[in-house]
């Protein structure tokens, strides 16, 4: 079977997140790979940061889809101007068991007619066009945020730092290397970051490596018992040891210690091992109160605190960049977090700790929620017959759609025979669900309940028994 793959060009001068988001939406709706491909220079003649750095950012920017988004430097193998139709044809030659298809910006439809060869490309390949500016109900194509990279480089060359419209180590990227006439402080003059080791180097503790490692800042060294999760830290010339304690002593000029470690494994630690300005100690679980966590440790409350990342850690080397952590602690400890928290972009919500298990359910429950939805969609779809391939490129579509029209409307968003009060047809749902899928049964009934409480008010009224056959149209 052919490897579908979209193909995503532009200057990406610089990369930003409307671009990632784009990526993304590519891969929701059913393809295998996205190649982005940088201009190698641009047709009309405008004026582009060095072929290496943005291909370098746009690394960065696209870090965090592993392998299905790859950065394809076709373009910088030939001199001259960058024309597509040569790009296209030439990848179609490298790879004649890949299906392409050209992602193209909504706002370069009108300039197509100046495209060199465009009617040989259009035989050649698909296009799919990419939308600007927020979605709308009835939408059919992606959407990209209305970021644009001349904005970016507009606010750069002012003296400000847009970091929350793009990868955090694109933007230090940018600052480093004074792209775009960046004026602003480089990371390193706000402070040097506190001094870090991991302990505990599954998952989350590879995570924080990789992260810190990103950043430039290797962490002081790491620990855990299991010689194969030292191994993977090691190769980066990290020091590892089997016991954290026995780091301590042999290296105790550290700042912070983040204890990536079960929620329910309690260190303790006498009072010898702490040097005579003990670290600060984070735990990146997020149930526990930080007293409950540390209280073997005999350290004061104001050196501990909880860090935790909320997403899902699937690998040790996913980076935690710019994403969100929630946050219990002394503002001290923040205070000494500060640097940390700016060099990588990370953004924390501060959790009392009374509702740390309520703030942990929920995290919980929307993480895995849409999965489990997925999963058993999934399974339905094959149930009556559909391919896999199909059925998760419908559970895809319909996810994305959802999210959006949540976006957009809220609890307006929500669809179906729920939303217009079709009890009929809910009822005929659940009947044909006993039968095919009985586990599924239940969660069907327990969203409908759900929804009901949540809803809008029809447009239309209330639908019922008395509405006609109970097929009602959907709103508009």
């Amino acid at each position: 079977m052919a490897v579908r793959v979209a193909l995503f060009g532009g200057s990406f001068n610089p990369p930003h997140a409307g671009h990632a988001q784009v990526v993304l939406h590519l891969l929701h709706a059913g393809f295998d790979e996205v190649w982005a491909i940088p201009a190698g220079t641009h047709p009309f003649g405008k004026e582009l940061a060095p072929f290496s750095d943005r291909e370098a950012m746009l690394r960065m920017a696209l870090s965090g889809f592993g392998g299905r988004a790859r950065v394809c430097t076709i373009e910088s193998e030939r001199p001259g101007p960058s024309r597509t139709i040569d790009t296209v044809t030439e990848l179609a030659r490298r790879h004649p068991g890949h299906e392409f298809t050209l992602a193209l910006g909504e706002d370069q439809r009108a300039g197509l007619p100046r495209w060199h060869r465009i009617d040989d490309l259009r035989e050649l390949v698909p296009f799919l066009f990419v939308g600007r500016g927020p979605w709308n109900p009835g939408d059919l194509e992606l959407r990209l945020p209305d970021i644009s990279s001349s904005e970016l480089r507009r606010l750069f060359a002012a003296g400000e730092v847009p970091r929350g419209l793009m990868h955090t180590r694109v933007c230090d990227f940018i600052l480093e290397r004074g792209l775009y006439g960046a004026r602003s402080a480089s990371p390193a003059a706000q402070g040097p970051l506190p001094r870090c080791a991991v302990i505990g180097l599954g998952r989350v503790g590879g995570a924080w490596c990789a992260t810190l490692r990103a950043a430039g800042e290797e962490p002081a060294w790491g620990a855990d018992p299991d010689p194969d999760r030292r191994s993977l830290v090691a190769r980066h010339r990290v020091p590892v040891f089997p016991d954290w304690q026995e780091a301590l002593r042999a290296d105790p000029a550290v700042d912070l210690l983040i204890f990536c470690t079960p929620d329910s494994w309690r260190p303790t630690a006498s009072r010898e091992v702490w040097p005579a300005r003990p670290p600060a100690c984070l735990h990146t679980g997020g149930m526990h109160r930080p007293r409950e966590v540390f209280a073997g440790l005999g350290l004061p409350p104001e050196r501990l605190g909880i860090l935790h990342p909320v997403r899902a850690v699937t690998r040790p080397g996913a980076e935690l960049g710019g994403e969100w952590f929630s946050f219990s602690g002394e503002p001290g400890l923040r205070d000494l977090l500060s640097p940390l928290v700016t060099r990588l972009g990370l953004r924390l919500v501060e959790v009392p700790d009374a509702h740390r298990v309520a703030f942990h359910a929920a995290c919980a429950l929307v993480a895995n929620g849409s999965q489990v939805l997925e999963q058993d969609g999934a399974t339905l779809f094959g149930g009556i017959g559909i391919r896999d391939e199909d059925a998760r490129g419908l559970v895809g579509q319909l996810v994305r759609r959802s999210l959006e029209a949540w976006e957009s409307d809220g609890v307006g968003g929500f669809t179906g025979p729920w939303a217009r009060g079709d009890e009929p047809v809910s009822s005929s749902h659940e009947e044909a669900l006993a039968r095919l899928a009985p586990a599924v049964a239940p969660l069907y009934q327990a969203l409908k309940r759900a929804s009901v409480r949540l809803r809008a008010p029809y447009p239309g009224g209330t639908a019922g028994p008395d509405s006609g056959s109970g097929n009602l149209p959907e709103k508009p």
